[in-house]
């Protein structure tokens, strides 16, 4: 009778608490509180709105796969492809409303320990880096276990642990780049931490070889119109509002009528590109809460065993370092984008990647400030354009690797996904291959 019992709790523990991502990620915030002694207010606020913050980005992500499913099923029956919206947090989202949510849970944990036991050990200076962009973590954590299974034959338990293995990697050695060659106006106190520390490297260079040192983009008045592009949410509500009427015209009036109804197929269109935006909206705030409540917990234990260590954070806190370079990065993206989405549709792709506000806003801001450091305006432009070419065009290539994500229409966005993770994937696969594992 006891077994029984025991069987059942088991059980229950197993599938019906830690199987709820909002409640096994509040255990998790509980239990890296206590480890710190934390007083009790302090815990149960912390475990509380991680298990809110979740529920506010599983609601988010729903929203966004609730507009942009239809639209992108209406769209693939007409032209006959897939049509692909790069933003992590809805890709994310969509993935930890899947089974895997709790291997990716357990990806992120685990991986985030062997991450400071190597920041640890390492002799190097500037791979002393502590990554606290818990979001961007929890994103790799997600592509990397949709990716793995789909290259190489791989169980769960082996998928966790190489994961969590290669992403430990990365987050341990790749804030060295943009470390490296922005000591000159970082004076070695932060590094990025973001999924676009390639772009940053990249942007050092493409600023150095084709701009202008002299010609610094924080000398230019650029048109006030310009700085509401900083604002994530109005990039969304403008690019999505585009997007869709395109879509519209694309696929003709008859197509959306269906999906409209009764409704002006027009002013349906424009009402599905706000919910759009307050989807994302939602999402943000719910990953902003859940990372305000899970990153202290992780936060004291890695500053106890990694000393004289330096932050590795979030790439907006790195556009105040050049504000018109952010924004000029932002424009040369823009185009870099739509170039992409031309030559696409031109070769009658069967995957259209659309323009991503995620790519453009951040990936360009970023680059942009590091490419104006050592190229000027010039160089902010021209490495916003490079980067945004090559982070849209490769999504192409690793839509197709997303497991469950894939046919939803959302797909992560930056660069380091097809700089970095891309090859790594089919170095994985030809390994894979000689052992007989390659899918």
């Amino acid at each position: 009778m006891n077994l029984i019992t025991n069987n059942i709790i088991i059980h229950f523990i197993i599938f019906q608490l830690m199987d709820k991502a909002p409640i096994f990620l509040g255990l998790v915030a509980l239990v890296g509180l206590l480890l710190q002694k934390k007083k009790s207010v302090e815990v149960v606020d912390g475990v509380v709105k991680t298990m809110i913050g979740m529920v506010l980005l599983s609601t988010g992500a729903g929203v966004l796969s609730g507009t942009v499913g239809p639209i992108m099923s209406t769209l693939s029956k007409a032209l006959n492809v897939k049509g692909v919206m790069p933003a992590n947090e809805a890709a994310f989202g969509v993935a930890m409303g899947t089974k895997l949510a709790d291997a990716i849970t357990i990806t992120f944990i685990l991986g985030f320990f062997i991450h400071v036991f190597l920041a640890r050990i390492t002799p190097f200076k500037n791979t002393k880096n502590v990554y606290l962009t818990a979001h961007m973590m929890f994103f790799l954590s997600a592509f990397l276990n949709l990716a793995l299974p789909s290259i190489i034959k791989i169980s769960n338990t082996g998928t966790i642990i190489l994961a969590s293995i290669l992403a430990a990697l990365y987050w341990t050695y790749l804030p060295s780049l943009p470390r490296i060659i922005g000591k000159s106006f970082l004076n070695d106190t932060i590094t990025i931490g973001h999924c676009n520390m390639t772009g940053a490297f990249m942007g050092h260079y493409i600023g150095k070889w084709f701009g202008n040192k002299e010609q610094d983009a924080e000398n230019l008045k650029l048109p006030g119109f310009l700085s509401v592009f900083k604002d994530n949410t109005i990039v969304t509500t403008t690019l999505m509002i585009l997007l869709f009427l395109g879509i519209g015209i694309a696929t003709g009036s008859k197509n959306m009528t269906t999906l409209s109804g009764n409704t002006n197929w027009v002013v349906w269109v424009f009402i599905q590109s706000l919910t759009f935006a307050a989807g994302m909206v939602i999402l943000l705030s719910g990953v902003r809460m859940l990372i305000a409540a899970i990153v202290p917990a992780f936060k004291g234990i890695s500053d106890k065993i990694i000393p004289n260590a330096i932050p590795a954070v979030d790439c907006a806190a790195f556009f105040p370092y050049s504000p018109n370079g952010a924004v000029i990065g932002f424009i040369g993206s823009v185009v870099g984008a739509l170039v992409v989405l031309a030559l696409l549709i031109s070769i009658k792709s069967s995957i259209i990647i659309f323009p991503s506000p995620i790519i453009m806003v951040f990936d360009g801001g970023v680059v942009g400030v590091f490419a104006n450091k050592t190229g000027g305006w010039r160089g902010s432009l021209i490495a916003g354009f490079v980067n945004s070419f090559i982070a849209h065009l490769g999504l192409v290539a690793l839509y197709p690797l997303m497991g469950c994500v894939y046919g939803s229409g959302l797909m992560f966005s930056n660069i380091d996904w097809t700089v970095v993770w891309l090859p790594v994937l089919y170095i994985i696969k030809a390994i894979g291959s000689l052992f007989g594992f390659a899918i």
